[in-house]
C-alpha cells in the first residue's frame, strides 16, 4: 500500500493518503517544490479541502458523517501504520491531519488531476471524503490514537487544539484531555532574539606569536583575523537591505584575504577562528546566535509596558518567518548561518575547504566521545537535581553544536558533487559510482553511528550525522559505504515505536526527537524514494548489532520541549496551521491576515508593572555580565560559573541539613506525641501524613530567604580563593557579585519549584521509619514472629553475623595462609548465633533477613563440597562427616523453623555450587543425598522442583567422569528416595571398569 508516490500531485502530505483513496499510486515529493502547500489531496470525484479565505466556511456536524464504520476502520489503520513507524514522517502525517480537522470548504476536483489506475475505484464501494463532515472526523479519530505525541506538543498548539471547536464537538473527551495536558504543561518553547555579532576574545595559548613560523606570518594573520570582522560586521549592517547582493559587495574582499594565507599555519589559525565564530554566532536556534534554549537577554521587559503578552506575540510575528519552509523543508542556512555559508562559497579556496573540513571533523570526534551524563538523578537524592539540570544543558550545547559543524562538514564536503538533478543516464551514474567508491569519506560517520548505537548514545549521534546527511548530493546514497549508513537509520527508525514502554531503552522525548530528525532526512530529495519501502533483513539484526550496555545516554530524558523544538523548527509548522484556522474563522476576508492590536508603553496600569522591576533588573543585570565577560579571559568567566554551580548545589544540600532536617525532626516529635496519646493504634498513616504535611510544609518558604543568605555569604569567598591574588579589586568585585547572583539564581530556582516535594519526601520516609520501629501493622502481627516477651534482646546484630559469615565463606576461597581456617566448634557457634538473631527479630529489617538466607545456603554448599579449612592436627584439614550432619541438621531446622522469608534454596543445585565437589578428592557425594532428601521430608523442596533443578545442571558442561556421577546421583535420588541414608563414594557411582575418579578434569 505503501509503494505509490504520484497520489499527492497537488501537496503531498500523507504516506497513507493511497490508504484513504484505496489506489496503488507513487507519492512524489512536491512538498519540496512548495514549501506552502494549501489543501490536503483527497480521493478522485470527491470534493477538495478548500483553504480559500474568500469563502464563507462550512460548519461540521458530527450526525452528518457518512460511511461512518468505514472511515473508522480507516483511520485505525492509519493510525496503526504511524505507530509502528510504516511511514517515513510522524510529523508530516500530523500535519496532513490537522489539515483534514481545519479545512473549511469542499471543492470539487477537476477529472484530469489524478491518474488512477483502472482497477483502482473496483474495491471502492463508494469515493470516502464527500464531505467536511468526513474530514473532520477522521482527522479527530486520528488524533485520538495519538494522544500521547499531542500531548508533547508545545502549550501554543496544545491550547489551540483544545480551544477548537470541532474537536469539541466530535470528541467532548479528546478536548478535555487536551485541556488537561495544556493546563499541566511546564514545558515552553522561548524565542531568542539574534544579537549582535561579537568577535572572538584572543586565546593566547594558539594565537600568540610563538605559534607562527615568522613574524610576517603573525601580522598578516592579524590582518586577516581584522578584514574578516569587518567583513561580518558589513555583512550585518548591509544584508537585510533590499538588492544587496553578498558576492558583489564582499566577494572580492574576501578572495583577497584568502590569497594571502599561503602559509599552511596560517590558513589553520584562520580556520580555527573561523570555526570559533561559527559556533559562538549559530549555537542557537536558527543560527541566531546567543545562548542556548532561551537564555537571550530580555527585551520586551525593558520597554517597562502593560500587557506584555501582547508585545511577546508582536515580537513573535516579527522576529519568526511566516512559514519555516512547511512540515518538511529543505536544508537551509538560516540567520547568520548564511553568512558563513556565502563565506565559504565566495572564497572558492580548496586549502581553506580542507582546513575547514579537519577541523570540523576533528571537533566533531571530540564533541561526540564527550562523557555526559549517564543517569537521571533519583528521587532520594533530590538535591542532585541542581547538577543535573546543568548537565542537561550541558547536553543541549553539545547536541546543537554537532549539529551545527556536521552541517558545515557535509556542505563542503559534498559542494563539489551538489547538483539540482542526478546523473542522467545509467552509465554516467555507473562511472561516477566506481570513481568516487574508491574516494574515503571526509569522516568515518558509519563507525562512529555504529559505536553510538552500541554505547546507547543514538539520542547524541543521530541528529548530528542527520544534519551531515542532509546535504549529501543524489549518488551518496547509492554508495555501498553510505548506503549501510541509511540501512542502520532506517532499522533503528523502524524500531523507535512510541507506544512501547520500553523501561530503561530510550525515553518518550529522546525516542520523539530522533524520529523528527529521521523523518526529515526520509523526505529530503536527494534520498531515493524507494529507500524507506525496500525490504529489510530480519528486524533481530539491528538488535544484534547494537548490543548495548545496561545504561547509556538513551534511557537519560536529556531531551527536553525547548530543545526538540530547537532541532526540529518545523514542528511549529503544526501551531501555524492551527493558528491561520483561528484567525480565518474570524470572519475577516482573506483568512491570513492577523490583526495586530496597537498598545502603548506608557505605564497606564499600576497593578500591571508590579511585576516589571524584577523583569528589567534581571535582563539589565544579564546584559552587563556578559559585557564583563567579553573583556575578561575566559578563565575567569569559567571560574565565576563554576562557583555559581557549586554553590548552588551546595546550598540546596545545606537546606536539606538544616531547615529540612529540623521539619523532619519536628514531624518525628508529633508523631511520637500522637503515639504516646493513643497508644500503638496511630489510625490511618495516609491520613495521619496529611496532618503533618499541613503543619510543616508552609515552612519551607524560609528556604528561599536561607538560600539567599547562604550564597552571599559562601559566594565571595569562593570566588576570591579561585582567582589570583594579582586580580583588580574592581574585577574580583564584579566577579563576586556575578557568582552570587548565578548561585542565588540557581539555587531558588530549584527551592521554589521542588522544596515542598523535598519536606514531603523526607517527612514521609522518618514517619516510616518510625512506624516500623514500632512493628508490623496490626493485620501483619499475626503473619510475621517477633520475638517472645521475654526476650532480652541480646543475640547479635545482623550486620555482625553477616560479617561474620562472610569471613567463613571468604576461607572457601583460598586462605591467605597454610594455617589459616575455622574450628568445628566456630562454625556450630556461629549457626547458633543465627538462629537466636532469626529467634530476636528486634533488629533484624527484611533485606538483612534474605541477605542472611543466602549466606547460610552458602554455607551448606560448602559444607557438602567440603571446602571449609578446618583447624587441628597436621592430618585433618577436613570435617568429619558426623560434625558436617550436624551442621547440615541445624541449618535444615533454621530454614524451616526460623526464617520467615523465602530461603533461596535452588543455589544448593547451581552450577557453581554443585561444582564444587568436582575439586574434591575423592570425590563424595553422600552429603548431597542427603540434604536433598531432608529438603523433600521437611517439605522445603519439592521432588519436581529438585528434578528440575538436577536436570538443568546436566547441561551445564562438566569433566566425563564428574558427569556421569552426577548422572547417577539424580537415577538414585530419584528412584530410592526412601532408603536409609547412603555413603556413597565417588567409586559407587561409576561402572567398575571406569577407573580412579581421582583423574584430574
Amino acid at each position: 500500500m505503501f509503494e505509490d508516490r504520484n497520489l499527492r500531485k497537488t501537496c503531498g502530505y500523507s504516506a497513507g493518503r493511497s490508504l484513504l483513496a484505496g489506489s496503488t499510486q507513487l507519492r512524489s515529493k512536491q512538498l519540496q517544490q512548495s514549501p506552502t502547500p494549501t489543501c490536503p489531496t483527497p480521493e478522485l470525484g470527491s470534493p477538495l479541502p478548500s483553504r480559500t479565505g474568500g469563502l464563507t466556511d462550512e460548519p461540521a456536524d458530527p450526525a452528518r458523517v457518512s460511511s461512518r464504520q468505514r472511515l473508522e476502520l480507516v483511520a485505525l489503520v492509519y493510525s496503526s501504520c504511524i505507530a509502528e513507524n510504516l511511514v517515513p514522517n510522524l510529523f508530516l502525517e500530523l500535519f496532513f491531519v490537522f489539515q483534514l480537522l481545519t479545512a473549511r470548504r469542499m471543492m470539487t476536483a477537476k477529472d484530469n488531476d489524478f491518474e488512477l489506475s483502472p482497477g483502482a475505484l473496483d474495491n471502492l464501494e463508494s469515493p470516502l471524503f464527500q464531505s467536511i463532515h468526513d474530514c473532520v472526523f477522521f482527522a479527530v479519530q486520528v488524533l485520538e490514537c495519538h494522544f500521547q505525541v499531542l500531548s508533547n506538543l508545545d502549550k501554543g498548539t496544545l491550547k489551540l487544539l483544545a480551544e477548537n471547536e470541532r474537536l469539541l464537538c466530535f470528541s467532548p473527551a479528546l478536548q478535555g484531555r487536551l485541556r488537561a495536558a495544556y493546563e499541566g504543561s511546564v514545558a515552553k518553547v522561548s524565542l531568542v532574539m539574534p544579537p549582535s555579532a561579537q568577535a572572538v576574545s584572543f586565546q593566547p595559548e594558539t594565537d600568540n606569536r610563538a605559534n607562527f613560523s615568522t613574524d610576517r606570518a603573525f601580522h598578516t594573520f592579524k590582518k586577516q583575523r581584522d578584514v574578516f570582522y569587518e567583513v561580518l560586521r558589513e555583512w550585518e549592517d548591509h544584508h537585510e537591505e533590499p538588492g544587496w547582493d553578498f558576492e558583489k559587495g564582499l566577494g572580492s574582499r574576501i578572495r583577497a584575504m584568502m590569497g594571502q594565507l599561503s602559509a599552511a599555519c596560517s590558513h589553520s589559525h584562520f580556520v580555527r577562528l573561523f570555526q570559533k565564530q561559527l559556533l559562538q554566532m549559530c549555537q542557537s536556534p536558527g543560527g541566531a546566535g546567543g545562548t542556548v534554549l532561551g537564555e537571550a537577554p530580555d527585551v520586551l521587559s525593558m520597554l517597562g509596558a502593560d500587557k506584555l503578552g501582547r508585545l511577546w506575540r508582536l515580537q513573535e510575528r516579527l522576529v519568526t518567518p511566516q512559514s519555516s519552509g512547511g512540515p518538511c523543508p529543505p536544508p537551509t542556512f538560516p540567520g547568520c548561518q548564511g553568512f558563513f555559508r556565502d563565506f565559504i562559497l565566495s572564497a572558492s579556496s580548496f586549502q581553506f575547504n580542507q582546513h575547514l573540513m579537519d577541523s570540523l571533523s576533528l571537533k566533531i570526534r571530540e564533541l561526540n566521545g564527550l562523557a555526559l551524563p549517564q543517569h537521571e538523578p533519583s528521587d532520594e537524592d533530590g538535591e542532585s537535581d541542581v547538577d543535573w539540570q546543568g548537565e542537561r544543558r550541558q547536553f543541549a550545547v553539545v547536541l546543537l553544536s554537532l549539529r551545527l559543524l556536521a552541517k558545515f562538514l557535509g556542505f563542503v564536503a559534498f559542494l563539489p558533487y551538489r547538483g539540482p538533478e542526478p546523473p542522467p543516464t545509467g552509465e554516467l551514474q555507473d562511472s561516477i559510482l566506481a570513481l568516487r567508491s574508491q574516494v574515503p569519506p571526509v569522516l568515518d560517520v558509519r563507525t562512529l553511528l555504529q559505536q553510538g548505537l552500541q554505547a546507547r548514545r543514538a539520542v547524541l549521534t543521530v541528529p548530528w550525522l542527520v544534519e551531515f546527511l542532509s546535504f549529501a548530493d543524489h549518488v551518496v546514497p547509492l554508495l555501498d559505504y553510505y548506503r549501510g549508513i541509511f540501512t542502520l537509520l532506517l532499522r533503528l527508525h523502524r524500531s523507535l515505536v512510541l507506544s512501547q514502554d520500553n523501561e530503561g531503552k530510550m525515553c518518550f522525548l529522546n525516542k520523539l526527537l530522533l524520529l523528527a530528525v529521521l523523518g526529515w532526512l526520509f523526505q529530503i530529495p536527494t534520498v531515493p524514494e524507494d529507500l524507506f519501502f525496500l525490504e529489510e533483513g530480519p528486524s533481530d539484526a539491528f538488535e544484534m548489532d547494537t548490543v548495548a550496555p545496561e545504561h547509556g545516554l538513551d534511557s537519560v530524558p536529556v531531551v527536553d520541549q525547548q530543545l526538540l523544538y530547537t532541532c526540529c523548527p518545523y514542528i511549529g509548522e503544526l501551531r501555524k496551521l492551527l493558528a491561520l484556522w483561528v484567525s480565518g474563522s474570524s470572519g475577516r476576508s482573506g483568512g491570513f491576515v492577523r490583526k495586530i492590536t496597537p498598545t502603548t508603553t506608557t505605564t497606564t496600569t499600576s497593578s500591571s508593572l508590579g511585576t516589571q522591576p524584577p523583569q528589567t533588573s534581571q535582563g539589565l543585570q544579564a546584559q552587563l555580565a556578559q559585557a564583563f565577560f567579553h573583556n575578561q579571559p575566559p578563565s575567569l568567566r569559567r571560574t565565576v560559573e563554576f562557583v555559581a554551580e557549586r554553590i548552588g548545589s551546595n546550598c540546596v544540600k545545606h537546606i536539606k541539613a538544616t531547615l529540612v532536617a529540623d521539619l523532619v525532626r519536628q514531624a518525628e516529635s508529633l508523631l511520637q506525641e500522637q503515639l504516646l496519646t493513643q497508644g500503638e493504634e496511630v489510625g490511618d498513616p495516609a491520613q495521619l501524613l496529611e496532618i503533618l504535611y499541613s503543619r510543616l510544609c508552609p515552612h519551607g518558604a524560609q528556604a528561599l530567604a536561607l538560600g539567599r543568605e547562604f550564597c552571599q555569604r559562601k559566594s565571595p569567598g569562593a570566588v576570591r580563593a579561585l582567582l589570583p591574588e594579582e586580580t583588580p579589586a574592581a574585577v574580583l568585585s564584579s566577579a563576586e557579585n556575578i557568582a552570587v547572583g548565578l548561585a542565588t539564581e540557581k539555587a531558588c530556582a530549584w527551592l521554589s519549584a521542588n522544596i515542598t516535594a523535598l519536606i514531603r519526601r523526607e517527612v514521609k520516609a522518618a514517619v516510616s521509619r518510625t512506624l516500623r520501629a514500632q512493628g508490623p501493622e496490626p493485620a501483619a502481627r499475626g503473619e510475621r514472629r517477633g520475638c517472645s516477651g521475654a526476650c532480652e534482646h541480646h543475640a547479635p546484630l545482623p550486620s555482625h553475623l553477616i560479617s561474620e559469615i562472610k569471613d567463613v565463606l571468604s576461607l572457601a576461597v583460598g586462605p591467605r595462609d597454610s594455617d589459616e581456617g575455622v574450628s568445628p566448634e566456630h562454625l556450630e557457634q556461629l549457626v547458633g548465633q543465627l538462629g537466636q538473631t532469626l529467634q530476636c527479630r528486634q533488629f533484624l529489617c527484611p533485606p538483612a533477613e534474605q541477605h542472611l538466607a543466602k549466606c547460610s545456603v552458602e554455607l551448606a554448599s560448602l559444607l557438602v563440597a567440603d571446602q571449609i579449612p578446618i583447624l587441628g592436627p597436621p592430618a585433618q584439614h577436613r570435617l568429619e562427616r558426623g560434625q558436617a550432619r550436624r551442621l547440615l541438621h541445624m541449618l535444615l531446622s533454621l530454614w524451616k523453623e526460623d526464617f520467615q522469608g523465602p530461603v533461596p534454596l535452588q543455589l544448593l543445585l547451581s552450577p557453581r555450587n554443585v561444582g564444587l565437589l568436582a575439586d574434591t578428592r575423592p570425590r563424595e557425594w553422600d552429603l548431597l543425598l542427603f540434604l536433598l532428601r531432608e529438603l523433600v521430608e521437611k517439605g522445603l523442596m519439592g521432588r519436581m522442583e529438585i528434578e528440575a533443578c538436577l536436570g538443568s545442571l546436566h547441561q551445564a558442561q562438566w569433566p566425563r567422569d564428574f558427569a556421569e556421577e552426577l548422572a547417577t546421583l539424580s537415577s538414585l535420588f530419584l528412584a530410592e528416595p526412601h532408603l536409609p541414608e547412603p555413603q556413597l563414594r565417588a567409586c559407587e557411582l561409576v561402572q567398575p571398569n571406569r577407573g580412579t575418579v581421582l583423574a584430574q578434569s
